[in-house]
């Protein structure tokens, strides 16, 4: 297809000195078009310092390795990507200036410029003289694998996304359990240490805050750690298919009923309210995981809606806020708090309502490592096995208009081929490769992708006044 570094114009870059060369291929892998467009103004890469000796490095030579990645990059972009004319006239200009540094073509007319490029780079001259939505024919240059390059340049568009596990290319493989049961795991290792995280610096907070001055009240907060913790092991059980049904309804209704006593707040009405709120989203979670699984049958999954967002939603902000500007132990106790019942509401949320907030976007995710039109990989607490098939959705801006916003709705089938765990950021990489992904979808993401790497390309360039001579 289109858009790819393989079927892009490699003439210049072949006519480079072999470390040249082999730096030019290193920075077609890792560069975007605006770091290409940064290096060439500086006149060097980073990339250059594989050289064993710098003095040996020629800086004309440097100048014409950045040239010629340069139209091997736009040579790759599709006429088709989301960008406005003025950008892609930004593309255009970028271009003439590499072959410029690559070419005798100073002071020739534009038709001249033309004639030589089809003799000397005919891929450069079709792309620059095809039909926007002329695909034509597309061939894979075979290179060794030394200088070989990704089909597909990765990069990152704004999306939403989705995923759900639909089954795994392991056919050994069989999930025991029951209905709660899908095969990804919501208590995960990152989850559990997240979460007890959270306990330990909850407990040591209030113990500072309470456990002399206001040791009744101290045992309040404790209880609701409790409820908490209660909560936390009944939805573990169910969702893996250890804990069974009427227990779990049982265990639920207990933790339910079992009501915190706030006499020992009788005379701060403040921290009182702010404790009945957190109350309130605690029996929230635990009531809707009540239903799900009484409603639920072995073989139909009831799926409740997303929960809605209470009081202490709309307030946590303002107590973050406060407990910067003016630390206080009992507020650090309350945001700890807050973010165990986030991380237990979001783990209800994936088991009981995954299929159901398909047709709701504004519930996806955001942040993810990277796209192409053959793969997907994003960051997750929850953790699924390698060979799993999932189901991803997309939510992708299709405009070329800045001003203008269309989003459409991509559906892919992928299979899991890699998982890193990162504790520095408390989740999982996810690594996938598309499955037969179709050509209309390979296009959208293609330019999309494409589009967002000419924009913000356009958006650093330097001004009339900062340019260097062109």
């Amino acid at each position: 297809m289109p858009g790819t570094h393989y079927d892009s114009d490699h003439f210049f870059i072949e006519l480079l000195p072999f470390q040249y060369k082999r730096v030019a291929f290193r920075i077609l892998r890792q560069d975007p078009f605006q770091i290409l467009l940064r290096d060439l103004d500086a006149g060097y890469s980073e990339h250059f310092n594989i050289f064993p000796d710098p003095q040996s490095i020629n800086s004309k030579l440097v100048t014409r390795t950045i040239s010629a990645c340069i139209v091997a990059k736009i040579t790759s972009f599709s006429k088709e990507s989301y960008v406005s004319p003025v950008e892609f006239r930004f593309v255009e200009e970028a271009l003439f200036k590499a072959l410029h540094n690559l070419l005798d073509i100073d002071g020739l007319p534009r038709k001249a410029v033309f004639d030589i490029l089809s003799q000397e780079a005919p891929k450069t001259h079709h792309w620059l003289t095809k039909d926007k939505h002329d695909n034509g024919k597309h061939s894979l240059a075979i290179r060794s694998r030394r200088e070989n390059t990704r089909r597909y340049f990765r990069y990152k568009v704004k999306i939403r996304y989705h995923f759900i596990r639909i089954g795994s290319h392991d056919s050994n493989k069989v999930i025991q359990g029951n209905i709660f049961t899908t095969g990804i795991q919501h208590f995960s290792k990152i989850v559990n240490n997240k979460l007890d995280g959270l306990v330990m610096e909850y407990l040591g907070n209030i113990k500072t805050a309470l456990q002399e001055r206001f040791p009744e009240a101290y045992d309040l907060f404790m209880d609701v750690l409790d409820k908490l913790e209660y909560l936390r092991e009944v939805i573990n059980g169910v969702s893996v298919g250890q804990l069974d049904i009427a227990n779990a309804k049982r265990f639920l209704a207990e933790n339910l009923d079992h009501h915190l006593d706030y006499a020992s707040l009788a005379r701060n009405a403040r921290t009182e309210s702010i404790l009945r709120d957190f109350e309130e989203k605690l029996n929230q979670i635990n009531r809707h995981t009540l239903e799900l699984v009484e409603k639920s049958t072995p073989h139909t999954l009831y799926e409740g809606p997303v929960l809605k967002k209470l009081k202490i939603d709309q307030d946590i902000r303002g107590y973050v806020d406060k407990n910067k500007a003016s630390p206080s132990e009992l507020l650090s106790a309350f945001i700890n708090l807050y973010h165990y019942i986030l991380l237990i509401e979001k783990i209800y949320n994936s088991i009981s309502s995954s299929n159901y907030i398909i047709i709701f976007p504004e519930y996806w995710l955001e942040p993810y490592k990277d796209l192409s039109p053959g793969g997907f990989a994003f960051y997750t607490e929850f953790l699924v096995d390698v060979n799993d098939i999932l189901e991803i959705f997309m939510q992708v801006n299709v405009s070329p208009d800045p001003k203008v916003e269309k989003l459409e709705i991509i559906q892919q089938r992928v299979k899991v081929v890699r998982i890193e765990e990162k504790p520095e950021m408390e989740c999982y990489l996810i690594a996938c490769h598309f499955l037969m992904a179709d050509e209309e979808t390979r296009m959208v993401i293609n330019n999309a992708l494409q589009g967002q790497e000419i924009i913000d390309a356009f958006n650093s360039a330097d001004l009339l006044d900062e340019a260097g001579e062109f």
